[in-house]
């Protein structure tokens, strides 16, 4: 989950980089936003709107401490949105009864209360951990299961909210995008991955610190600060199937539900939006999710298979890596299969998409030469080959790491991952390699088509949601929970139509073209290949151009076929971005 979004925006450390990588792409996502956000006067009638002031009261915890929630009257509200992830589809108006919400995130110190009363168990600790760490008492809980935050809520006198009633408190009743409306997430608003993590706090601030974004009912910090865990049990299709008064998905899953970004996610406007869902292993411990409770007189029934952590590491990354184990988690296949390169046989295909993104578009009919392409993302054992022979040059560490957990997500300095894709790498580098071996980087016309077919499928699977059965990709956390990427080639239900492996997911792999917003309106329709683009600094080389998505890539827009990645080729290393090669025919 760490949110580097698209990759610009998405990688972590580096203030667009573990950022998710998305910074070129944010400003783009707006048209799709425009069309998805709130409701209007004349379609609320009936409805009950939230108070001109929130109403606050005030309950005694079983310590004694008093704490704020605010009051959520009954009736109907917008929940979940048509034009954005698959499973928060359909947008369909529910019924909810009145309850009350905790204002602000579960404290560090609200926590202690309960695990000093022997009713909790201790978080876990380690790096980014707030459990323990002078001067956070007023920061969130976070490094909890969710077995850790039901026992609170239980301890309180409360619940876990269900997901309904956690997006009726962020959003209110006119689908608004955010808790302020529909104005993109900043750092005046949410403590989220925008600009640098943590908007430069690289961790989570006191709660309630960022008031200007507080949902319409008054409740703080719904977007940022933490991921919260809330009732529900995880299905994709729940929207699907769910009643529309007091819906709570019970159904056994091996998923619970986190709602609400955190300050470790840096797609913030699509990550941010309230009506974002994201399934998570409820036996996890991580920096960046925590939880609020609320009160009702709905009861809920109990988890069946009660969890404790007392026998576990007290470190979050080595209790998760036991926890992982215990579900059953395979080591991952050390075989190094062996590089093919799939013949793409000559003919038009559809490129772009008019569903996407404004640099997309339009769709076109493409004719291209038929080429070869690596059926496998270049691993890390062919690189070395290169490094070995002195055409290559040996990955470097990532750039003012802020975080020593991530030192070692660049396989290539690593020896225990030669089947992994190498990643950290740079375009120039990809240049090399593939120029060493004889071949070249990809145009982005023929990656799109070795990903997607002539068909105009969403994905090289075809158009079912991205999620673990087909991709290596952020979904129940980066690479699919294993916090890394997967061996090239390990999950061959999300191969292209032409038995092209991992072109959704793993890394982010460069192209040969330089990139320009509006080049699918431009470029000629047999064979295009963007040469010149734009420089993003005066004197400096154009910005090239990523596709495919990561492991560390949750928002299901980014790993469609079509997406195109604007990013800088001398950016600094990037343990999200890889690449494959192509060949002529001769």
């Amino acid at each position: 989950m760490k949110k580097n979004s698209q990759i610009g925006v998405y990688l972590f450390v580096f203030n667009c980089v573990m950022l998710f990588l998305s910074c070129g792409k944010d400003a783009l996502v707006n048209e799709s936003l425009n069309a998805g956000a709130g409701r209007g006067p004349d379609e609320l009638q009936g409805f009950s709107p939230p108070p001109d002031q929130p109403e606050v009261v005030r309950i005694l915890l079983p310590s004694g401490t008093r704490v704020e929630m605010v009051a959520v009257a009954a009736g109907r509200f917008w929940m979940g949105a048509d034009w954005a992830e698959t499973e928060e589809k359909p947008q369909r108006l529910v019924v909810l009864d009145s309850y009350y919400i905790d204002r602000y995130e579960v404290t560090v110190s609200n926590y202690q209360q309960c695990v000093d009363a022997g009713v909790c168990d201790a978080p876990a600790d380690g790096e980014d951990c707030n459990w323990q760490v002078g001067g956070r008492s007023d920061h969130p809980i976070n490094c909890v299961s969710w077995y850790d935050a039901n026992n609170f809520c239980n301890w309180a006198g409360k619940r876990l909210p269900t997901e309904a009633e956690w997006e009726k408190a962020a959003r209110g009743v006119d689908a608004r995008l955010y808790p302020w409306g529909d104005a993109e997430p900043d750092c005046e608003r949410a403590n989220t991955g925008w600009g640098s993590l943590g908007c430069g706090a690289q961790g989570t601030r006191p709660v309630g610190s960022v008031p200007a974004g507080q949902s319409p009912y008054g409740a703080q910090d719904m977007i940022g600060n933490v991921w919260e865990w809330v009732a529900d049990t995880y299905e994709v299709d729940a929207y699907q199937r769910a009643v529309l008064r007091n819906p709570v998905n019970t159904t056994p899953s091996d998923y619970r539900v986190l709602r609400g970004n955190s300050w470790y996610y840096s797609y913030p406007i699509m990550v941010s939006r309230a009506s974002n869902r994201f399934r998570f292993k409820p036996a996890r411990w991580y920096p960046y999710t925590g939880f609020r409770c609320v009160k009702s007189d709905i009861v809920l029934p109990a988890p069946d298979a009660p969890w404790t952590s007392e026998s576990l590491p007290t470190n979050w990354i080595d209790r998760n890596a036991v926890a992982r184990t215990l579900d059953g988690e395979p080591p991952f296949d050390t075989a190094l299969p062996a590089q093919e390169m799939v013949l793409i046989p000559e003919g038009e295909f559809i490129m772009g998409t008019e569903d996407g993104e404004s640099d997309e578009v339009p769709v076109r009919h493409v004719f291209l030469d038929s080429f070869y392409i690596d059926k496998y993302e270049v691993p890390v054992a062919e690189y070395r080959k290169c490094v070995e022979v002195g055409d290559c040059k040996t990955p470097e560490k990532l750039w003012g790491v802020l975080h020593s957990y991530e030192e070692d997500f660049c396989n290539g300095r690593r020896t225990d991952r030669d089947n992994h894709p190498i990643n950290c790498m740079r375009w120039w580098e990809a240049d090399a390699y593939c120029k060493w071996a004889g071949k070249r980087l990809p145009t982005e016309a023929e990656w799109e088509k070795a990903a997607r077919g002539t068909d105009g499928r969403r994905f090289p699977w075809g158009d079912a949601q991205a999620n673990c059965e087909y991709a290596v990709i952020d979904d129940g956390g980066d690479g699919c929970g294993r916090e890394s990427t997967w061996p090239v080639g390990s999950i061959p239900q999300g191969a292209s139509p032409y038995g092209v492996m991992d072109m959704s997911g793993n890394v982010w792999e460069w192209v040969a073209d330089s990139y320009s917003h509006g080049y699918y309106a431009e470029a000629p329709d047999r064979n295009p290949y963007n040469e010149v683009g734009r420089a993003s600094v005066a004197g400096k080389a154009p910005e090239k151009i990523l596709r495919g998505g990561s492991w560390a890539d949750q928002t299901e827009i980014i790993h469609r076929a079509p997406n195109r990645l604007e990013y800088n080729p001398n950016t600094s290393p990037d343990y999200t971005v890889g690449f494959r090669c192509a060949k002529d025919v001769e």
